[in-house]
């Protein structure tokens, strides 16, 4: 494997052992929300690419090639922004004055045929001690384009009495993927998020991954191009951002087993080049 670069490159094998440990009652809870057509990725609407399928062989075009009795194969294609649904920004995902994370230049690193420093293959397998923050829950569900503050996550670590340590992955709760289904048409006009100040809390305390149930991690639109949870997080600390979760099965098993650490396992796909990735994240309990 390409040597796995930024936040991620800290994690040892003990952490890895130590999020295993977790693993208590064998409960399995998908993080992740269907892909579909009516998915579009936050941002300006000028870029926004509706995901597509399209059959590239149905059985009768299978018979027609192949002798093959009353049989044949369905094969499909599917394509659309990695960006959209469930998924993980690589650290190529932000270029900010020319650079992307470590300073690489992207006149010197991206090609026609993607990135050769830091595309989403130089991530590897991910399996963390998890967090999940539940800021509505203590704060109440954000609305519009709130921001999540210091005081928000300092009142959650403190109510749901966890501890963040070395190489977590700290998953926070708005309350906004609820909208999903009674509103998504509106879904992405407006959504709250984590503000600078209080990424920066969170990436001082050791964070290796970052994830919420928002499609943009940081308030939306954003108020402020010069300040931005995706420059610090992405290009100066290297620190993966994970979009898209529905933590609300999450927060109903935790809430059942009395406690709110876990076993995070991310797969995201090896894409050769890319700025990001589908994944489909999972919380053992």
């Amino acid at each position: 494997m390409t040597d796995v670069v930024g936040a991620l490159a800290a994690v040892q094998p003990a952490d890895v052992l130590a999020a295993l440990r977790l693993v208590r009652d064998g409960v399995v809870v998908d993080l992740s929300v269907p892909l579909d057509p009516d998915l579009l990725p936050a941002g300006d609407p000028a870029f926004n690419l509706p995901l597509h399928r399209a059959d590239v062989m149905t059985p009768a075009g299978w018979q027609a090639r192949v002798a093959s009795g009353p049989r044949g194969f369905h094969l499909d294609a599917f394509g659309g922004s990695l960006h959209q649904g469930t998924h993980l920004d690589g650290l190529a995902h932000l270029v900010e004055h020319g650079r992307i994370f470590a300073g690489h230049r992207e006149s010197e690193v991206r090609t026609d045929r993607g990135w050769t420093r830091a595309g989403i293959e130089t991530v590897p397998p991910i399996l963390l001690r998890g967090v999940l923050l539940d800021v509505a829950a203590v704060s109440g569900p954000l609305t519009g384009s709130a921001e999540v503050t210091p005081d928000d996550l300092q009142a959650a670590i403190e109510t749901q009495g966890v501890q963040l340590r070395q190489n977590d992955a700290v998953l926070v709760r708005t309350g906004k993927i609820g909208e999903l289904e009674s509103a998504r048409e509106r879904f992405l006009d407006q959504q709250p998020g984590i503000g600078l100040d209080g990424a920066r809390l969170l990436a001082d305390a050791g964070m290796a991954l970052y994830g919420s149930d928002t499609g943009g991690t940081e308030p939306q639109p954003v108020r402020d191009w010069e300040r931005t949870v995706h420059a610090e997080l992405l290009v100066r600390r290297g620190i993966h951002l994970l979009e898209w979760l529905d933590l609300d099965p999450l927060v109903a098993r935790l809430a059942e087993h009395d406690r709110w650490e876990f076993l995070l396992i991310v797969l995201p796909l090896r894409i050769a080049g890319a700025t990001g990735s589908w994944v489909r994240p999972v919380a053992v309990l």
